[in-house]
């Protein structure tokens, strides 16, 4: 499982009607917001490719989400 914190930035007074839309997706956690534009998330996601998709598909099919911008990636220890 490939994990990602990201910030996204959303059009003006747009914030709280995305997170809103956002907790309905299950590879979407919300982290906290800014009070203004931005929204602090995790996204889980069985590669990279999928998180790349994903991100794609945010910005395609929400026009008020300006950006999808990484912060960190990581991969989850399957090991035990």
């Amino acid at each position: 499982m490939v994990i990602a914190g990201a910030l996204i930035e959303t059009k003006p007074g747009a914030q709280a009607r995305v997170a809103d839309r956002l907790i309905h997706l299950p590879w979407v956690a919300l982290q906290g917001d800014d009070g203004d534009r931005r929204l602090a998330v995790v996204l889980e996601g069985p590669s990279g490719a999928s998180l790349e998709g994903l991100t794609e598909r945010l910005l395609a099919f929400d026009e008020e989400i300006l950006g999808v911008f990484p912060t960190f990636v990581g991969e989850e220890d399957d090991s035990g």
